[in-house]
């Protein structure tokens, strides 16, 4: 089926083999990417494209780790305290400053003109008997990730935090907002609401390539080893579980991909417009995001947040005492041995039940190892 290019791309195509820098070819790669037509005749090309933008960006996302490594500029990474890190993400003005203020003890400069925020800034929301770091990242503006704006290195600190909320200025262009925020944090491998491919590549020095389900991967084994060859891997042990692709297989390798968990959150709610800005967000990403309004920057919204982030609080006992007053934190879905594993991780071999008060169906109850906790369970551990 013929592609039937349109003169738009013809001129992208030239602007790529014109440019001198990984950046232009990356925007120009992009270009083309959006302007090819999308059906059955251009398939092929398209997984061409996309394997060329995917191998540019990982060489400048190289090329700047070797720079930061050898003195090239300051890290962004914030140390983690608390139960979770969160990243506050957004563009200028969008109410980062305003709303970390509002939320924690920090005192983050605060003015109408954009990068007032040069650096990150932590701060620790108290959220009932749990604390949780929120750190504002500088600015973000369409063309971060190649070095516009601040540059690159705000979107590093992100990358380093356990969840990223999207801040989104209600008042100006919420969509394209929300759109830009996607696509540099992409640009640099941060993935979010996404789960990481069922793939292991296991590295090892001798034995040649071994693979295991190899019909999961569109040209079988000879695709698979060609990728590698062309990474320079001669020797790895790789399980294939879920059907992936080409650009998949190539993230794990360059290891350079993270998933993280995201929400938005809407600011400058109070204006006559919010609410339409708030149907169109829902419309366009309501199923990849979760949206909270800032209508109480009290408790409700420290609650939103934190019911976000996905964790538990369980309080654990001796027999005959009472709780602890300090909960361990740990993610939704987890286990009672789990909480054996978080206590010490020696006590998991010795352990044999655990009694539950909260959601077990009678005070006390007594439940196996595999028992899924909720929030503000309390557990007695038995050896």
């Amino acid at each position: 089926m013929p592609a039937n290019l349109p003169p738009e791309y013809f001129k992208a195509e030239e602007r790529y083999h014109q440019a001198r820098t990984l950046e232009e070819r990356i925007l120009a790669t992009e270009e083309l990417i959006r302007v090819a037509p999308k059906h059955k005749g251009t398939e092929k090309l398209l997984k061409t494209l996309k394997r060329r933008l995917a191998k540019l960006r990982s060489e400048l996302q190289e090329r700047r780790e070797r720079r930061v490594g050898r003195g090239g500029g300051p890290s962004f990474a914030v140390k983690k305290e608390g139960a979770a890190q969160v990243a506050l993400v957004g563009m200028p003005n969008s109410g980062k400053s305003w709303l970390l203020r509002k939320l924690s003890s920090a005192c983050p400069e605060v003015a109408d003109y954009p990068f007032t925020t040069r650096e990150p800034v932590p701060g620790m929301m108290q959220f009932e008997d749990v604390q949780v770091q929120l750190v504002e990242v500088p600015a973000i503006v369409e063309g971060s990730s190649l070095g516009k704006g601040l540059g690159a290195q705000p979107l590093s600190a992100a990358r380093n935090a356990d969840a990223i909320a999207l801040v989104i200025d209600a008042s100006a262009g919420a969509l394209q907002q929300v759109q830009t925020l996607v696509d540099e944090l992409g640009a640099v491998g941060i993935r979010l609401n996404q789960r990481s491919p069922k793939i292991t590549i296991q590295r090892r020095p001798t034995g040649g390539i071994e693979i295991r389900g190899v019909e999961m991967v569109e040209g079988g084994e000879a695709e698979i080893k060609r990728i590698l060859h062309d990474r320079r891997v001669p020797n790895a042990f790789v399980v294939v579980e879920e059907p992936v692709t080409r650009e998949e297989i190539e993230e794990v390798l360059g290891e350079s991909i993270v998933y993280r968990r995201a929400f938005i959150v809407l600011t400058k709610y109070n204006l006559p417009e919010a609410t339409e800005k708030l149907k169109l967000l829902e419309s366009k990403f309501g199923t990849l995001f979760r949206i909270i309004t800032i209508e109480d920057t009290g408790g409700g919204l420290k609650k939103s947040i934190y019911e976000n982030l996905d964790l538990i609080r369980v309080y654990t006992k001796r027999p005959d005492e009472g709780p602890a007053k300090r909960p361990l934190v740990l993610p939704k879905g987890s286990t009672v041995l789990q909480v054996a594993r978080a206590v010490h991780r020696d006590f998991e071999k010795s352990f044999k039940f655990a009694r539950v008060w909260g959601s077990g169906r009678f005070p006390g109850q007594q439940v196996p190892r595999t028992y899924v906790l909720h929030d503000k369970d309390i557990v007695e551990l038995h050896a």
